[in-house]
């Protein structure tokens, strides 16, 4: 997924990451990852003919959903995760990845299968956690001093990339949230979701914070 989602973000400025967790009561749920360009899908159409744009390769409808099936084959062979789908369509330009887990902790070792098959530094993602005695689902990522000096090195077309770019989270659970941890996140009218939107841009050069931890009734 990560590999994708690198080749597919050099095409425009206008895309949003999607981060969606579905968590029942007893600690097992569905992950699902979703990269949307459709804001920009002229221009992605357009930029798929070509071999390379600001000197990055641009990758092939098969060359992408070959990835999408490696990742599908890595996610597959992680202890706890299942029912893993994967979907790709190029008329909006929307992939997405989805998984069932057992346990929490097994998005964990998800994402770490993942990065070690893309060869990215492990410190480059972020860590889940569910405590079943308190109730608490947690997010925690920590925006390292390497990954911020590669953003702000990076040559000014590149950087125009992540213009507009968003980043998503939805995390839904089988019983009311009684408090979180991260202010800018809301709760839904239903009390049972929480979500949090922000530039992606302010992440890396303001380090606003995608932590959260989510308390439950």
């Amino acid at each position: 997924m990560l590999a994708v989602i690198i080749c597919c973000i050099t095409f425009s400025s206008c895309f949003e990451t999607v981060e969606e967790i579905n968590l029942n009561a007893d600690g097992s749920g569905r992950m699902i990852l979703t990269l949307n360009v459709s804001q920009s899908k002229a221009k992605v159409a357009s930029l798929m003919k070509l071999k390379t744009v600001n000197g990055h390769k641009i990758p092939s409808q098969q060359e992408i959903v070959a990835e999408l099936n490696q990742t599908a084959i890595a996610l597959r062979a992680t202890p706890g995760i299942s029912n893993v789908k994967t979907t790709s369509d190029f008329s909006n330009y929307i992939i997405t990845v989805s998984f069932d887990f057992k346990e929490v902790a097994n998005i964990n070792a998800a994402s770490g299968k993942i990065m070690q098959q893309y060869k990215v530094p492990t410190y480059n993602f972020a860590t889940y956690s569910y405590n079943k005695s308190t109730k608490t689902f947690a997010k925690s990522y920590q925006l390292n001093a390497e990954t911020k000096k590669q953003f702000q090195q990076m040559k000014a077309e590149d950087k125009e990339v992540f213009k507009n770019a968003l980043y998503t989270s939805v995390y839904r659970f089988a019983t009311p949230v009684k408090s979180l941890s991260n202010k800018e996140a809301k709760i839904s009218g239903s009390q049972k979701s929480v979500m949090f939107r922000t530039a992606i841009t302010n992440i890396f050069n303001y380090g606003t914070s995608i932590n959260n931890a989510i308390n439950l009734q």
